[in-house]
């Protein structure tokens, strides 16, 4: 009986991939727009949810495609988010080796290039805000944010 306590646990946890891809020659960062969901005129990174048996490396590749049309390559682990309110649970990958041209799905996402020196940090969730700093600076970053009622950070925990 515990087994089965745990595996269905485990299916109910949302876990998800976010992909950072930096054009390291043009000083860039692949970009998206949100259309719908719980980011919906938000600016943020490629991303989302892990399919049944699929790795979360795998993830991150199919989900940046999807969205943008740029296939990365050799994706590396720079940070592990946990937002236990929404119960979903993201590694966040970092890329500087793609191919492709942008060919975004317009239903979801607008995909664009971001100059390095220009990220619209106040299009941006706080959480985003809080994170990509470091992570842009070459930390690993392993956060917990806990939200109140109006999806405002409440507290940060430090993993």
């Amino acid at each position: 009986m515990g087994k089965t306590v745990i595996a269905n646990e485990e299916k109910m946890k949302k876990i998800a991939s976010l992909s950072i891809v930096e054009d390291i020659v043009n000083h860039k960062y692949l970009m998206i727009k949100h259309h719908r969901g719980i980011n919906m005129g938000c600016i943020n990174f490629p991303g989302g949810k892990k399919e049944p048996n699929e790795s979360i490396k795998d993830c991150v590749i199919r989900e940046t495609l999807e969205e943008t049309g740029i296939l990365i390559k050799n994706p590396v682990e720079v940070g592990y988010i946990e937002f236990p309110g929404v119960d979903f649970y993201v590694h966040v990958f970092k890329s500087t080796n793609f191919s492709g041209e942008i060919s975004e799905n317009k239903e979801e996402v607008d995909a664009f290039w971001q100059d390095a020196r220009d990220i619209p940090y106040d299009k941006m969730r706080e959480a985003d805000r809080d994170f990509l700093p470091d992570i842009i600076s070459g930390k690993y970053v392993k956060r917990r944010y806990i939200y109140d009622e109006n999806f405002h950070i409440k507290e940060i925990v430090n993993l």
